[in-house]
């Protein structure tokens, strides 16, 4: 009777060890599985914009300050080549701000350098990080000197919006900070990704 005993211990033993083998095989390869997924984030290539407090209007000379407001545009004006492609592809967020890929779709000046469908996002002062996508151009025409900010609305972001379902406030007022109260904050850095949306 010791005998079986002492076996069905040797074989409770065994299994253990074996369990323990398997559990550190799946914990290693769950943490190889995190590097490489850190790896992935880190071999993204970005590039960091500060963005100024104040310009110079190209019209009137003075120097203005950019007290952080974040203008809309409609997405039914962009239906030209591949910034039309991504605004049919996003869709509305339930306050009408036009999304894809869970980032918001904005116009930018030509400083930043983005194509269609680049991933972009906005640093405010407050630490908040708006996660977007190059939804739009703004021409140069409209913007100083620096292609950063448009001198009529002094912005340096404009969301693109659905004017069907468009918040009322925010259409009437046509400021997109008005969408939570943690974006009533001026925009300090503009992070732009070499990555892409797919289309």
């Amino acid at each position: 009777m010791e005998m079986v005993e002492e076996e069905a211990i040797i074989v409770e033993e065994e299994i253990a060890m074996e369990s323990t083998e398997i559990i550190s095989e799946i914990i290693e390869d769950a943490g190889s599985s995190i590097e490489e997924v850190e790896e992935e984030i880190e071999e993204v290539e970005k590039t960091v914009y500060e963005i100024p407090s104040s310009y110079v209007n190209p019209v009137s000379g003075n120097t203005v300050s950019y007290k952080g407001g974040k203008t809309i545009e409609r997405s039914s004006k962009i239906t030209y080549g591949d910034l039309g492609d991504i605004n049919d592809l996003a869709e509305p967020d339930s306050d009408g701000f036009m999304k894809l890929n869970d980032r918001y779709l904005i116009a930018v000046g030509s400083r930043f350098d983005t194509a269609a469908g680049q991933y972009i996002d906005l640093v405010l002062e407050n630490g908040v990080i708006i996660e977007c996508i190059m939804g739009d151009a703004k021409a140069d025409v409209d913007t100083d000197s620096t292609n950063t900010f448009t001198y009529k609305s002094s912005c340096c972001s404009e969301f693109i919006i659905d004017e069907a379902s468009i918040r009322t406030d925010i259409y009437e007022r046509g400021n997109a900070s008005l969408k939570y109260e943690s974006w009533d904050s001026p925009v300090v850095s503009v992070v732009v990704y070499d990555q892409y949306c797919e289309m």
